[in-house]
């Protein structure tokens, strides 16, 4: 009897050995995260346009156990009036919700001259979805001289974003987290 019982013991030690493993606690180590994904926004000054872009973005997570981060972004796009968008600088976020603060340079089209102005943008994130609006405010409107032109300037310019974008961990450890079956992933768990 004695025999079965040390024998189910052992036996119960390495069938739930995996399960104490997934459940020890959170790394408190930096994290990195690399995020590549597509953009499409709407929006603009004077003329509202649609883009399509690609953004990359890093974010680091001090305490790799909080939702907190800080990082850098670009966003690169072309705008169907013929214009390219490019923007980078600083995130910061926590949670769901992210800032965005930087530069953004819009070429020139045949009737808009090219700006360059201040990025500020917000965003609420679900996994891989990013909803959120963007606010560039012109610092400097590139006019041409010399030049007879009636090229327009762009103004201060809104938009509605979206960006689809996937998260790889980079360095640190990676985040555990919950999914529908009930069970963590990461950490560890592997």
């Amino acid at each position: 009897m004695i025999k079965h019982t040390a024998l189910a013991l052992i036996l119960a030690s390495l069938a739930f050995g995996g399960v104490a493993q997934a459940q020890e606690a959170p790394s408190h180590d930096a994290r990195g995260v690399l995020r590549l994904g597509k953009v499409y926004t709407f929006g603009g000054g004077a003329d509202l346009q649609h883009g399509f872009g690609m953004d990359a973005r890093y974010e680091l997570y001090p305490d790799g156990a909080q939702d907190g981060y800080v990082g850098l972004f670009t966003t690169d796009q072309y705008e169907l009036g013929d214009a390219w968008r490019f923007s980078g600088g600083l995130i910061a976020g926590w949670g769901l919700f992210g800032l965005e603060v930087g530069v953004s340079h819009r070429t020139a089209t045949a009737d808009y001259v090219g700006s360059t102005g201040l990025h500020v943008a917000q965003s609420f994130t679900f996994g891989p979805l990013s909803v959120g609006g963007r606010l560039t405010v012109p610092l400097y409107d590139h006019v041409p001289q010399n030049v007879g032109g009636s090229q327009l300037a762009q103004g201060i310019e809104g938009a509605i974003t979206l960006r689809l974008s996937f998260g790889f961990t980079v360095h640190g450890q990676r985040r555990a987290h919950h999914h529908s079956c009930g069970l963590r992933h990461g950490a560890g768990s592997h």
